[in-house]
């Protein structure tokens, strides 16, 4: 399969973060001029992004209906149906570790696409899900692995130097049988978390929720087995500390902008403006905002508060930023491929962005020689 060169995947990301709501009637003039090798990279960065099953929904219909090939329109479909079999596996996989974990008296909290797709009125098939993530107290870390091998599940050995979570296996898994989309048969991990913490980039910052996400959880239910539910002001802040961590290192996805614009409303108004790490959060919901102004209309989603204590350079860049490789949106590259200096430049560079998420309003200097400092004493540790 031919590579999608950088200018052709840029291209195609801007593209598509303007399609989220819908692709606007003046898309309909860009995707005429469409060759087979564009549609063909549009595959590829669809994929990328997260976005089959949602422009599934979205395109037939839009603006753009009559200029999107039938082969386009099938593929689509086709990686919708696709997704839905793996949603409904692990769905089943989820309900059948909350029930042993209930009987267990395990305290279980879903997180990311294990609540997202499992709330009440969504869409389950609309999102990809590479994994089930479930928060746990410390104190039941071992049982809650020993329930999971009893169910099947194989421990996965983590050999990344700073492991943030345990890693178990599907019964039957491991082999990846498809990249060019979510396959029912690609391997369904679970991730079991004592903490929710995204070390960011270059482990400058910890940006800890765990005790906030207890503290505000509630008893519920998840596909009718009991389960804890965080708040949804906490949920806002895990999804959105995650966003721009993954944007931080160049792995952004545009679906987890859907998913922002899917919570961010439900949070109250003075809610958002008080979220956790705001220097962290901003980001990806100012870009989510920009890519999505009705879902996330200032009357729903007021970020005022946020901007007034993140450092002005920040708020300008989030708020003029295009939305490709420059905001930290994928190129493609998958997160286990093997780093060339090249990508690890791309990934470690010190633009005054990533400065400013880190170490908040310093001076360049001074955020240079700390971000020094921690790369050195990365490579320290490794040694």
């Amino acid at each position: 399969m031919r590579a999608v060169s950088s200018d052709v995947a840029d291209r195609l990301t801007r593209e598509l973060a303007g399609w989220l709501e819908g692709p606007p009637t003046e898309a309909a003039a860009v995707v005429a001029g469409w060759g087979p090798d564009t549609w063909s990279a549009f595959r590829r960065v669809v994929t990328w992004h997260g976005l089959a099953a949602h422009l599934d929904l979205v395109l037939p219909g839009s603006a753009i209906a009559a200029s999107v090939p039938l082969a386009t329109f099938d593929w689509l479909a086709g990686q919708a149906a696709l997704n839905a079999t793996r949603i409904d596996r692990m769905h089943d996989e989820l309900a059948a570790i909350l029930a042993a974990a209930a009987a267990a008296g395990i305290e279980v909290m879903p997180l990311k696409g294990a609540i997202l797709t499992t709330r009440p009125g969504v869409e389950a098939g609309r999102r990809p899900m590479a994994d089930l993530d479930l928060l746990v107290r410390p104190g039941d870390r071992v049982a809650i692995g020993a329930l999971l091998v009893g169910l099947g599940y194989a421990r996965e050995p983590e050999d990344a130097p700073h492991p943030t979570h345990d890693v178990f296996l599907d019964p039957g898994g491991g082999r990846v049988v498809s990249r060019a989309g979510e396959h029912p048969d690609n391997p369904r991990r679970v991730e079991v978390h004592v903490e929710v913490k995204r070390h960011l980039w270059g482990w400058a910052i910890d940006d800890d929720l765990t005790e906030a996400m207890w503290r505000g959880a509630r008893q519920g239910e998840v596909l009718g087995q009991a389960a804890m539910l965080p708040r949804p002001a906490d949920l806002l802040a895990h999804l959105a500390i995650h966003a721009t961590s993954d944007l931080l290192v160049g792995r952004g996805r545009l679906v987890q902008w859907l998913d922002l614009a899917a919570v961010a409303p439900e949070v109250g108004l003075g809610d958002v403006g008080g979220v956790s790490h705001p220097r962290i959060a901003y980001p990806s919901l100012r870009l989510a905002q920009r890519a999505q102004p009705r879902a996330m209309a200032a009357d729903l989603v007021d970020l005022a508060a946020l901007e007034k204590v993140v450092p002005a350079r920040l708020a300008h860049w989030a708020g003029t930023v295009p939305f490709d490789r420059r905001c930290g949106l994928t190129s493609g590259r998958p997160p286990d491929a093997p780093a060339s200096i090249a990508a690890r430049w791309e990934r470690w560079r010190p633009e005054r962005w990533r400065l400013d998420v880190a170490y908040g309003d310093v001076a360049l200097p001074a955020a240079l020689a700390r971000y020094a400092g921690t790369v050195i004493g990365r490579v320290r540790g490794r040694g």
